[in-house]
């Protein structure tokens, strides 16, 4: 990693970061999915205050080709869509991810076979950048659809000042 200085007419310092062609090659968009028996950790890496996400991802499990959730479970996670994966051996999910406050969030979901009988908790792990941050770079399979209002800006205030 380089850092580089560049000054403008106004005599302001800038500093931009750049990374070599290898150091960029070992950097992994994926989601990352760690699965032990009936426990699913899914690390989305760094989301921003205030944004709702729709994430996409594949598990393993044995829960069978028709699963249930309840869609409530969660006030910041609600799986919209799991369907059985083409090789049979799991499910493709789609739920949605409301970044609400900064810092790390941990989520905690479960899926269920159709006759209730076997059952599988998810970990969502996610660290949200606050206001002025930083932009993240999303991870495949993660977009945002929806961005809320700061309340606390001042574009939000009635106060009209001295």
């Amino acid at each position: 990693m380089e850092t580089i200085s560049e000054t403008n007419a106004n005599s302001h310092c800038k500093e931009h970061v750049h990374f070599s062609a290898e150091q960029l090659k070992d950097h992994n968009l994926e989601i990352h999915v760690k699965q032990q028996e009936g426990h699913i950790d899914v690390h989305l890496g760094f989301l921003q205050i205030h944004h709702h996400y729709s994430v996409s991802f594949s598990i393993k499990d044995s829960l069978g080709q028709e699963v249930s959730f309840d869609e409530r479970e969660n006030l910041h996670v609600q799986i919209q869509k799991a369907t059985a994966s083409d090789d049979g051996e799991g499910h493709d999910i789609v739920l949605n991810f409301n970044a609400h406050r900064e810092k790390l969030m941990n989520e905690v979901i479960h899926i269920q076979s159709k006759d209730q009988e076997k059952r599988v908790k998810m970990l969502i792990h996610a660290r949200v950048l606050g206001k002025g941050k930083g932009t993240p770079a999303l991870k495949n399979g993660i977009k945002c659809y929806k961005v809320d209002t700061d309340e606390d800006s001042d574009t939000h205030s009635d106060w009209q000042g001295f």
